[in-house]
């Protein structure tokens, strides 16, 4: 099995691959070294990172869970709002 190369991916790229691989240790902290990168950014605690790290991956996870709804009120007959609506979203 070919191992990752977390250097050479970029932030959503890894972001996504921590999302699908939410024990690798490895790419969490590799995801922690390109956050850190980021300007205006100032982490001071392994907590903090925890938490802006978890924040992102929330964003994400509604983000995706959004796109899916959609996609699903496509194609059925239940409009997108109703849904939206019902799910008090």
């Amino acid at each position: 099995m070919t191992k990752a190369n977390f250097q050479a991916m970029t932030k959503q790229e890894l972001r996504a691959y921590v999302l699908e691989h939410r024990d690798d240790q490895e790419a969490f902290h590799a995801l922690t070294d390109k956050l850190r990168e980021e300007p205006g950014t100032e982490i001071t605690s392994t907590e903090q990172m925890h938490e802006l790290i978890e924040a992102r991956l929330d964003d994400a996870d509604v983000r995706d869970a959004y796109k899916t709804l959609k996609e699903i009120a496509g194609v059925g007959t239940t409009p997108f709002e109703e849904i939206k609506k019902e799910l008090g979203i």
